[in-house]
């Protein structure tokens, strides 16, 4: 009686088990499909890419970060929400408030758009215009549908001028489609050290993209080892002609408020959305002092980074004459 019990449960088993072969067997392609999509995770074959398309890098430092504060108790007090001042050699912090906080960065996204596209395009390489990137509305080069133009072209109107449509047009350019250039920059952000960060789109109109003014600094920071990089944001007016008959003629002037103004100042990014408010990035030269001012959800970021800016060369010993405020 006992043996008929372990006969009948083999042959039970032994049927379920040629009823899940069969079943796996005459599965459907829309199943399979899933299963090897799951194996081939598309975050796999986007990190593939990036690394394989890389052209030209710099040394990351990812344990890079501001350490010792010098004057901070005297320091300034400011309208923006967030600020940081760093000496980028020594790492020296001249000036600090709410550093570690994850705020909208707006058109500060810009700065990553760049080091990702000259990290992995040639300046001369070229760029067609859709009508999708024509149609990207707010900040705009003015690109039109079916004009074609280089990366360094569009890497002035990217930064001079703030082009939302530039952004999209490098981002298609230089990963095939925008969501996996998204994915390198959040690559990029994760060798930088960038913990506090993550990128949502090429351009900073998506309000979800998030950083904090200790992460800009490191970021801008890499970003300025890049001498084209430094070439074009501290570029105050830029004339792009119309080279054989490929695109219009156009001409950008810098919106980066003290690159005219402010000693020392060389570039880099303003932003600004509803969400984000004025916001800016700084980089300034002085007597071999190297500094790089954030602030972000300022109504005066102009009036901000200039009393940063005194306070920060103040602290290094340097006195800086101007008439700004």
């Amino acid at each position: 009686m006992k043996s008929g019990k372990i006969l009948i449960n083999l042959l039970l088993s032994i049927i379920v088990g040629i009823l899940l072969i069969f079943s796996f067997a005459i599965i459907s392609p829309t199943s399979k499909d899933i299963i090897k999509g799951y194996i081939d995770d598309s975050s796999i074959d986007s990190k593939k890419k990036y690394v394989e398309s890389t052209i030209n890098r710099y040394d990351g430092e990812p344990s890079w970060y501001p350490t010792t504060e010098n004057n901070t108790y005297s320091q300034p007090q400011i309208a923006g929400q967030a600020g940081l001042l760093v000496e980028i050699n020594s790492g020296d912090v001249l000036f600090e408030k709410n550093s570690s906080e994850r705020r909208p960065i707006a058109s500060l996204v810009k700065i990553m758009t760049a080091v990702i596209a000259l990290e992995h395009m040639g300046l001369e390489d070229k760029v067609y215009i859709t009508q999708e990137i024509a149609d990207i509305g707010e900040n705009s080069m003015q690109l039109s549908k079916g004009e074609i133009y280089n990366l360094e072209e569009l890497l002035y109107g990217l930064i001079l001028h703030s082009g939302n449509d530039a952004a999209y047009a490098i981002a298609e350019g230089v990963a095939g489609n925008s969501d996996r250039f998204i994915d390198w920059m959040n690559i990029k952000a994760g060798e930088l050290g960038m913990l506090d960060t993550h990128f949502s789109d090429p351009s900073g109109l998506d309000d979800t993209t998030f950083s904090t003014p200790t992460d800009l600094v490191k970021l801008t920071r890499y970003a300025l080892k890049n001498p084209e990089f430094r070439k074009i944001s501290g570029t105050l007016e830029k004339e792009i002609f119309n080279g054989n008959n490929t695109h219009k003629y156009m001409y950008l002037y810098n919106q980066t408020n003290l690159l005219s103004t402010y000693p020392g100042v060389a570039g880099i990014k303003t932003g600004f959305t509803e969400e984000a408010g004025l916001s800016l990035v700084t980089y300034s030269s002085n007597e071999g002092k190297e500094v790089v001012g954030v602030v972000l959800n300022s109504i005066d970021r102009k009036g901000d980074m200039i009393l940063m800016l005194d306070h920060g060369f103040e602290s290094l010993g340097i006195h800086i004459e101007h008439n700004l405020l």
